[in-house]
């Protein structure tokens, strides 16, 4: 008799998959490239149709993802970020130079958190709402952080930046230098004895400038949102769940508290199909597809002629591939364009990717595309430009899969054109992204699945507070 009551409660499953009562959620992210939203975007798109109300919050306009998400970017933000978007990253990066000066980095945590409360308009109406949960960008949440706490609401974290562990470690998490390279090095966690060391000035020199910073956000909060307002640190060390956009099988294995879940490749798709004038430049390429797209974050249109040149002449001697080239302005700006390559100001990424014709994939260095590639299996060739590209790029090298570029003097169309021919016929490249997307892809649950369970199991207990470690209040 006892199996039907288990018919009856497999039934009564199937009939409420979701037991979470649906939540108001409240999203914001403060990063300054457009790849910061795309993990958000993607957990969005998978709690909607699960009947919670997604408010999002970013320096960018809507994406147009659903009807139902309900997008807000204010516009003192959208102006002062944009002003880091039209920035020469790859000429300064070519030129040896930095693209920002120190006090440009200094302040742009400060004024970014200004921009954003300076809209009264926007913030006013968000304290006039009451939500359930509230998810910041763990990368940048100190400023977000003063309006959840006069929200009172818990929160949560999705660590956008793969490598970045301050977050992390703020919430209780170790941090172990001595096999943790900084987001901003080029080391992996196999360094000698001297890079440690300069792996440990690193971080704390890091560290130090990051108070200074967070000091600076604090008095703008206070100025904004009231002078009883708490620290940030003293905020962060509440978060009651932490989404860490890394995964052991393509960034490092970590010590993690329970309240800490890898969801590396959440927006990670199987390809769909191609418009058909891009589907049939793909097939008709006689030996394949080379795609090149250097990010959200980084304009071609900003790049100098003479790397611009460089890549013309590259590809100008593949005469047996085609060449998708993400452009994001007029092609009358390129008078020698080879007859083989085709621009566009936005391609779909992941279709190309996931395409039977490409053959290597030439980018950035950018964290995204990384996880893009080894998700579709696609060898690649990766130019670092900025931020935490290099450490991605020193990472996909020591997994076999990627081969690394520098720009600069060094840097010529001979020497782009060999790494391509390898990355193509070597099939050890291959061989390696293979093995990558195995591991990532071999998980009881998906990312993207893993980031909703753990965001309606701290719906459903209220902040999930008997997670927190309580390393978190050790100072």
């Amino acid at each position: 008799m006892i199996i039907l009551p288990l018919i009856a409660c497999v039934l009564i499953s199937s009939l409420y998959p979701n037991n979470t009562e649906a939540a108001n959620i409240l999203i914001i992210t403060l990063g300054g490239t457009k790849s910061h939203k795309i993990p958000f975007l993607a957990l969005a798109h998978g709690l909607i149709p699960r009947g919670h109300q997604v408010t999002f919050v970013s320096g960018f306009k809507s994406a147009a993802i659903h009807k139902d998400l309900q997008e807000l970017a204010p516009g003192p933000l959208v102006d002062y970020i944009q002003q880091y978007m039209d920035l020469d990253l790859v000429g300064a990066r070519h030129e040896g130079k930095p693209p920002l000066t120190m006090w440009q980095a200094l302040r742009y945590p400060t004024e970014v958190c200004r921009s954003f409360l300076s809209d009264t308009a926007i913030i006013h109406s968000l304290l006039s709402k009451s939500y359930d949960l509230a998810i910041l960008d763990g990368a940048f949440p100190e400023c977000a952080l003063g309006l959840v706490h006069r929200l009172g609401v818990p929160f949560m974290y999705i660590n956008t930046v793969g490598f970045y562990t301050g977050s992390l470690s703020l919430a209780g998490n170790p941090n172990v230098y001595a096999v943790t390279p900084h987001v901003f090095t080029t080391y992996t966690h196999s360094m000698d004895f001297l890079q440690r060391l300069q792996n440990v000035v690193t971080h704390i020199t890091a560290e130090l400038l990051h108070k200074y910073c967070t000091a600076q956000v604090h008095a703008v909060l206070q100025t904004h949102l009231g002078r009883l307002m708490p620290h940030p640190y003293i905020l962060g060390r509440n978060v009651s769940f932490v989404l860490q956009n890394g995964h052991a099988s393509v960034t490092y294995p970590r010590p993690y508290y329970p309240n800490v879940a890898e969801i590396a490749c959440i927006h990670c798709r199987p390809a769909n199909k191609l418009p058909q004038e891009l589907e049939h430049f793909m097939s008709s390429a006689p030996a394949g597809v080379i795609y090149c797209s250097m990010g959200s974050s980084v304009r071609a249109t900003n790049m100098p002629e003479e790397f611009r040149q460089i890549l013309i002449r590259t590809f100008a001697k593949l005469t047996q591939y085609h060449v998708l080239w993400k452009w994001e302005s007029n092609i009358t700006q390129i008078n020698n364009l080879p007859s083989n390559v085709r621009l566009n100001t936005w391609l779909p990424q992941q279709d190309i990717l996931g395409h039977r014709r490409l053959k290597a994939f030439i980018t950035h260095g950018g964290l995204l595309s990384m996880y893009e590639a080894i998700y579709h299996a696609v060898p690649v060739i990766m130019l670092p430009v900025f931020c935490d590209h290099d450490v991605n790029a020193a990472k996909a090298v020591t997994d076999g899969y990627t081969i690394q570029l520098a720009l600069g003097a060094q840097l010529t169309a001979a020497r782009l054109q060999r790494a391509i021919y390898d990355i193509i016929h070597n099939g050890k490249y291959r061989r390696a992204v293979r093995l990558r997307r195995a591991l990532l892809l071999d998980q009881p649950m998906s990312p993207l699945e893993t980031a909703i369970f753990w965001t309606e199991y701290t719906l459903r207990h209220r902040g999930a507070h008997h997670l927190q470690p309580p390393a978190r209040d050790m100072r």
